[in-house]
């Protein structure tokens, strides 16, 4: 005998209630393979933006080389040494620069911890002859203020000092500190040295003084030393001037 369909409800429905189809294996791999593009083009993403960032950091690099140049071939000083800053380039708004002692060498911790310390004033004295931008003539020793900013992370310190055998006028990247912390892992630490200098962390213009960034067994970094390939963060990179 049968039965007559319930008001409401369609054929092969059970007490009304619609019945529930589970996904086909095809639908299920189709849906899994837009979530593999879905992740690969975020990956590729991040990539091109650290790619990018990287570029942009050995660029900063380079221009406030070229800027010390340029400095010290006009005024035949080095920036932040200059004794005659304050009457040759002067302070923004009528506000004062500090000379430096024009002893040769940009003295200093690279933060302005120290009376009288040039290392900030590096800074404060390429800002005010126009030489570069993104820093403040009058600023205090953060990035982004006295001191400049990095595309990849953290920031630019100047100090005179030795970095793998090597005594010279070094930039840091790094975080704003009198001793400052690596802000780049080791492969970006090695892609940056590769694209603008030998490859090499302890030989060329560009240097760790981060033993656990290189394959040294025992610290320090060496000239024969070669990156670490295990990515290890919180490289100390440093540009000579």
């Amino acid at each position: 005998m049968a039965f007559p369909t319930p008001i409401g409800s369609a054929p092969g429905d059970r007490n009304g209630v619609e019945a529930q189809r589970g996904f086909t294996l095809i639908e299920l791999a189709i849906v899994l393979v837009i979530i593999g593009l879905i992740i690969a083009g975020v990956l590729k993403g991040q990539e091109l933006i650290t790619s990018a960032r990287i570029k942009g950091t050995i660029t900063e690099a380079a221009s406030f080389s070229a800027a010390v140049r340029t400095f010290t071939d006009k005024y035949a000083a080095l920036p932040g040494d200059y004794a005659n800053a304050n009457t040759r380039i002067g302070g923004p708004s009528g506000l004062p620069l500090t000379d430096g002692n024009g002893d040769g060498v940009i003295d200093g911790d690279g933060v302005g911890g120290a009376v009288g310390d040039e290392t900030l004033h590096f800074w404060a004295h390429l800002a005010a002859s126009n030489m570069i931008s993104g820093v403040s003539p009058v600023g205090g020793a953060t990035f982004g203020d006295g001191l400049p900013s990095a595309a990849i992370a953290g920031g630019y310190t100047v100090r005179n000092e030795a970095a793998v055998g090597k005594t010279t006028h070094w930039m840091t990247l790094g975080s704003a500190a009198v001793t400052p912390t690596g802000v780049v892992d080791s492969e970006q630490a090695e892609i940056i040295d590769s694209k603008a200098d030998d490859g090499r962390p302890g030989t060329g213009s560009i240097r760790t003084v981060t033993d656990t960034c290189t394959d040294a067994a025992i610290p320090p970094v060496l000239a024969t030393s070669n990156w670490n390939a295990t990515l290890t963060s919180g490289c100390v990179v440093k540009f000579e001037l």
